[in-house]
């Protein structure tokens, strides 16, 4: 049965609401700490084709192997007061400076429409800062 048109518009906001933005990198962890698991309590073990095709697409786009440096770059920019989907594109995109980012992510770029106290003043200068650091702990 599908959804009244009046609740159509709003009905990917409702399913997302609470959902939490994760990087690419740390679906990586979970879905092979997942997997460990499983092949410790069966050796035998084969994930689903979904779950197998998903960790290999995840290994292949990830923003870092190394959890630590993910977290510090989940931190970082959580710290300079992005929202968090922002922080799960710019993890997952790696956009190389500020001209690429605002292209790829449009709500970098403060709105002169927007109320004073949405807008976060991210000039170019700091969204580049930004982004080398992400891709020094990328590289961490």
């Amino acid at each position: 049965m599908a959804l009244p048109k009046s609740e159509m518009e709003h009905a990917d906001a409702k399913v997302f609401e609470h959902a939490a933005v994760i990087s690419n990198s740390e679906v990586a962890t979970i879905l092979t700490e997942y997997m460990r698991q499983r092949r410790e309590e069966k050796p035998t073990f084969q994930p689903q084709p979904l779950v197998q095709k998903t960790l290999e697409y995840v290994q292949k786009f990830n923003c870092g192997t190394n959890p630590e440096a993910v977290q510090a770059m989940r931190n970082y920019i959580e710290s300079i007061g992005l929202r968090p989907y922002e922080w799960g594109l710019i993890a997952n995109l790696m956009p190389e400076d500020s001209d690429e980012a605002t292209k790829l992510i449009p709500s970098l770029v403060d709105n002169p429409e927007d109320p004073p106290e949405e807008q976060r003043g991210l000039a170019g200068d700091e969204l580049d800062r930004l982004l080398a650091e992400v891709q020094n702990l990328r590289h961490a």
